[in-house]
C-alpha cells in the first residue's frame, strides 16, 4: 500500500539564484548583508522569506498557489539597510511550490549586470522580439541574418544552436505562437510550437515595401504595429501593419506619410510623431485601431528620434536630426498629449542627447532610461534620465563596453542590452546586460 499523503513526502521548492557574469556582485561595497524574497501577483506582495546574504537556493516550502500566475523578486539590503541587489522572474504559471526550481538572475542595484550565458552568433543591431513572456527572439540586424538565438528567461540560459528561420527578419512580429517574418521579397507565417510555415495573406492595398525595416511597437500578447514611417531611409509611407493577437493583420494608414518618426504606445494606442515637413506633427489611433487622429501639434521634420508615454498624456523625446539645422541632433522635450489646441513640444534645457538609434524607457513615474549610440564610433550608451525636478542625465558603463547593440524592454520589466561588437577587440559582445534600477 502506498503511505497516506504526509508534507514528510513533499519536497520544498526553491528559487535559485545567480549573479550571472558577475563574480563579485554579493561582495562589492557596500556588500549584501541580508535578502528578501517576495511573490508577487498583481499588486499583491506575499514575503516567501528572509534570509542573510549571500545566498544560492531560498527554500519556498510546499505549498504556494494554484492555477496562478505569478512572478518572484528578490531584494538584497547591505548593513545600513539600502538596497543594494535586485532580481525579478517573468511571469510564471504557479502550480503550487512542490518540487518547483525557480531560477532567478539578480545584479547590484544601479547598473548593469551581465546574465549568465553566452549568445551563439555575431549581432550587429540585432532585431529582437519576445515570444510566451519569456523567450527572448534574435535575428536579423546589420548582417541581414537568418541565424536565430534565443534567450530564455525562465531558466536564465541560452538556447542550443537553432535552425535558420524561413526568411530574414527585416522586419518582424509575434502572435501567440506565430512569428511573422517580412522580407523585401514576402513575408512567412512561422509557428514557434511546430516550426511550421505558412502563407502570409496580406490586407487589400498594403504595399510590402512601405513597410519592410519599419519598427515593431507593441508588448507580448497587445496587438503589435509594424511602422513602415519609423525608417530613415527609403521613401515617406504612410502605412502601418496591425497584428493582432490572434495573428490577424490589418492596414492602418497614417494621414501624413512619414520618414524617420518616432512611434510608442500611449494609453493602448499608437502614438507616431516626426518624420515630416508637413502635416500635423504627431498622430495617434484611434481607440478602434483602425485609423489615426491628428493632434494638433505643428509639423516635425526630424528623423530617427526615440519617444516613449510616461503616464496618460505625457511624452518625452529624446534624439533625431533636424533637417532645418544641419541635421544637428535634438535633446529632450515633452509633449502634452491632453493640449487640444495650438500645441508645441516643451524643450528641456540642458538635456542634451548627442547620440544617434535612439531609445527611451520608462523605468517608473519619474525615470527613464536613454539607450544610444556615438555618431562616429558607434559606441553604445546608457543612461538614466529623470523626467521630474532637475532632469539629471547620468551614464551607466556597460560591462562589456560595446558598440552597435540593440535594447528592449524585457518581460520582467527591465531593459535588456544586447549584440553589438566589443569595443576592446572587436569580437562579438555575445553577453545579455540587464539594467537593474536603483528603488
Amino acid at each position: 500500500m502506498l503511505p497516506a499523503c504526509s508534507d514528510n513526502y513533499l519536497t520544498d521548492g526553491v528559487v535559485l539564484l545567480n549573479t550571472g557574469q558577475e563574480s563579485d556582485a554579493w561582495t562589492q561595497e557596500p556588500p549584501a548583508k541580508n535578502v528578501l524574497l517576495e511573490m508577487v501577483q498583481g499588486t499583491t506582495r506575499t514575503t516567501l522569506a528572509k534570509v542573510a546574504a549571500p545566498v544560492t537556493s531560498i527554500s519556498i516550502g510546499t505549498g504556494g498557489p494554484q492555477n496562478t500566475v505569478a512572478s518572484f523578486e528578490t531584494t538584497a539590503f547591505d548593513a545600513n539597510a539600502n538596497v543594494v541587489m535586485k532580481g525579478s522572474t517573468v511571469p510564471l504559471g504557479i502550480l503550487g511550490f512542490e518540487s518547483a526550481e525557480i531560477p532567478m538572475f539578480v545584479g547590484r542595484a544601479g547598473g548593469l549586470s551581465r546574465a549568465p550565458g553566452s549568445l551563439v552568433f555575431t549581432w550587429p543591431h540585432p532585431q529582437v522580439a519576445v515570444l510566451y513572456h519569456g523567450y527572448l527572439l534574435i535575428s536579423g540586424g546589420d548582417q541581414a541574418s537568418a541565424n536565430l538565438d534565443i534567450y530564455d528567461m525562465a531558466r536564465w540560459a541560452v538556447a542550443p544552436k537553432q535552425s535558420q528561420l524561413p526568411r530574414t527578419p527585416i522586419s518582424w512580429a509575434v502572435a501567440g505562437s506565430m512569428l511573422l517574418l517580412i522580407d523585401h521579397s514576402g513575408a512567412t507565417w512561422l509557428d514557434m510550437s511546430t516550426y511550421k510555415e505558412s502563407a502570409v495573406e496580406f490586407p487589400v492595398d498594403l504595399d510590402l515595401s512601405a513597410i519592410v525595416g519599419g519598427t515593431t511597437i507593441g508588448r507580448p500578447g497587445d496587438p503589435q504595429y509594424i511602422v513602415g514611417s519609423t525608417r530613415t531611409t527609403d521613401k515617406p509611407t504612410d502605412q502601418v501593419l496591425r497584428v493582432d493577437a490572434d495573428a490577424t493583420l490589418h492596414l492602418m494608414k497614417l494621414n501624413t506619410a512619414r520618414l524617420g518618426a518616432a512611434a510608442a504606445i500611449v494609453n493602448q494606442q499608437l502614438l507616431v510623431v516626426g518624420g515630416a515637413d508637413e502635416g500635423a506633427g504627431a498622430e495617434v489611433s484611434n481607440a478602434a485601431g483602425s485609423a489615426f487622429v491628428e493632434l494638433p501639434f505643428p509639423a516635425d521634420a526630424r528623423t530617427g528620434a526615440a519617444v516613449v508615454a510616461q503616464g496618460e498624456n505625457t511624452a518625452f523625446l529624446t534624439g533625431g536630426r533636424d533637417p532645418a539645422a544641419d541635421d544637428e541632433i535634438s535633446g529632450f522635450r515633452t509633449m502634452d498629449l491632453s493640449c487640444t489646441e495650438a500645441c508645441v513640444p516643451v524643450e528641456i534645457d540642458n538635456a542634451d542627447f548627442p547620440f544617434d538609434r535612439p531609445q527611451l524607457f520608462s523605468l517608473g513615474t519619474e525615470q527613464l532610461l536613454a539607450v544610444g549610440e556615438d555618431p562616429d564610433s558607434g559606441e553604445t550608451h546608457v543612461f538614466t534620465f529623470d523626467t521630474g525636478l532637475g532632469h539629471a542625465l547620468n551614464e551607466f558603463a556597460l560591462r562589456t563596453p560595446r558598440a552597435g547593440a540593440s535594447a528592449l524592454m524585457l518581460p520582467n520589466g527591465q531593459v535588456g542590452v544586447l549584440g553589438g561588437e566589443t569595443l576592446e577587440d572587436k569580437s562579438p559582445a555575445s553577453s545579455v546586460e540587464l539594467f537593474f534600477p536603483e528603488p
